[in-house]
């Protein structure tokens, strides 16, 4: 970037978002080069929108003699939302793009241990084919970690357990998390883990080894208060759920231990005017504590057996509904943990990072945990020796489809977010462009960020 203390004309980042707010008496700026939102409250505000909301102008710097402007004015440059008039905003975005796509020094494994679940949820989308994990597959993650580590040398590992449900074979997860936590320990590559579950086998004693196992983020999924969780993630066979996971999550409240739980809800247009109830329920067992976090998502269509009956919930009114309910938990003295997805590199997705693979119990590699049936999902399998077995034509499917060659991604105010990257099963399946919510409905997302207090 071009010295700003030299250059002396300017112009709007095009990466910039100005809209008002609903009252219209203030301003929400966001960069998603910079991951910033900012309420500015008018007159400033109004001044602000003057000077950024054309992105064409070209702007100098005010002289000395105007003061407030010229503070103003710098402090747009300092914040990214001016940049210098020289500076080549696409070479930048493609540099991100590219320090994510070839870093070498990283791998993200997305473990399923098992593929067997005890829930049957309505929206599901596995079939659980695949049971506990296979020893000699178990083998080659430890070898594949090994061999990353020697032919690439590694500095990070991130390891995402997931299912069926993956506490169903917590033995695996018990032996592959000992593995790496002493290798990472050997070898001195800094190592995190996070566990997506459905909570009802988190029982004190298992999360207490969880967190001796490095295992330090989790999500656990109540679909509103009870007699709506109940209802559509119920036992096999039948049987209610919710009781014992809230008595479960409150347990590990009640201690000191260091972890970050996220609550998720998935709601359907259907049970959405109940999930403030739950809203309520987890505010007054949870507000405050900096361990726990909400997020809220649509019921999708999955793609799962249950077809129709999902009750998929999508569009401008879904996303309105999520963006109440995260305002809502704010008021509940509650912490949305969606952010991230305003963050440079933050709305891409894992599937997109040459980095990241998903292991199966089988030792069958895949980038998405979604598309398990579709046979393009299917980029290698797992050898004893730790050679992932890529075919490297699938695996482009996957990490190429980007603003690399879509241009309108390319020119898009949302690119460094989301890279052209949200949904790389989208332009497979689909052969459309795959837009992030966040991007789609930018104006009522910054406002509800600016609103919630969560400015930075």
């Amino acid at each position: 970037m071009a010295d700003s203390t030299v250059t002396s004309t300017f112009r709007p980042s095009r990466f910039n978002v100005v809209t008002r707010t609903d009252d219209g008496d203030a301003v929400v700026l966001y960069n998603s080069m910079r991951g910033s939102v900012f309420r500015v409250q008018d007159p400033v505000g109004q001044r602000v929108h003057d000077l950024l909301h054309n992105r064409r102008s070209v702007l100098r710097r005010p002289g000395p003699d105007s003061a407030d402007e010229s503070r103003l004015f710098d402090t747009l440059v300092t914040k990214g939302f001016l940049v210098a008039e020289e500076h080549d905003e696409l070479a930048e975005a493609d540099a991100l793009r590219d320090r994510r796509k070839n870093r070498t020094d990283r791998l993200e494994l997305i473990i399923m241990p098992t593929e067997a679940c005890n829930f049957r949820c309505t929206y599901c989308y596995e079939d659980f084919a695949l049971g506990r994990m296979l020893t000699e597959v178990r083998e080659g993650i430890k070898s594949l970690v090994r061999r990353h580590r020697r032919e690439h040398g590694i500095e990070r590992l991130t390891v995402a357990w997931f299912g069926g449900e993956p506490l169903v074979a917590f033995d695996v997860i018990e032996e592959l998390s000992t593995f790496f936590l002493e290798f990472c320990a050997e070898e001195g590559i800094e190592y995190s883990a996070g566990i997506t579950t459905n909570g009802l086998l988190l029982t004190p004693e298992v999360a207490r080894r969880c967190v001796e196992l490095g295992i330090s983020n989790y999500q656990v999924t109540l679909d509103g208060p009870a007699h709506t969780h109940d209802s559509s993630r119920f036992l096999m066979g039948g049987g209610k759920t919710f009781d014992e996971i809230i008595a479960n999550l409150t347990r590990m409240a009640e201690t000191d231990a260091d972890f970050r739980v996220i609550v998720r809800t998935n709601f359907t247009e259907a049970n959405s005017v109940h999930v403030p109830e739950l809203i309520e329920q987890l505010g007054g067992l949870y507000a405050g504590d900096p361990r726990f976090g909400v997020i809220y998502r649509p019921v999708g269509d999955w793609g799962g057996p249950q077809g129709e009956e999902s009750e998929a919930y999508a569009g401008k009114q879904a996303e309105m509904t999520k963006l109440d309910l995260c305002s809502n938990a704010v008021e509940s003295g509650l912490a949305p943990a969606d952010d991230v997805f305003l963050k440079p590199n933050g709305s891409v997705c894992y599937a997109a990072s040459p980095w990241s693979f998903v292991i199966r119990p089988n030792g069958l590699v895949n980038k998405c945990t979604v598309a398990l049936r579709d046979p393009r999902n299917a980029v290698g399998q797992l050898g004893a020796d730790g050679d992932l077995g890529l075919d490297q034509d699938l695996m482009s499917l996957w990490v190429d489809n980007d603003d690399a060659k879509d241009s309108g991604c390319h020119s898009c105010f949302f690119r460094p977010s989301c890279q052209g990257a949200h949904c790389p099963l989208v332009r497979i399946q689909e052969g459309t462009r795959p837009c992030p919510p966040q991007k789609v409905w930018i104006g009522p997302t910054i406002t509800t960020v600016a609103s919630n207090g969560r400015t930075r």
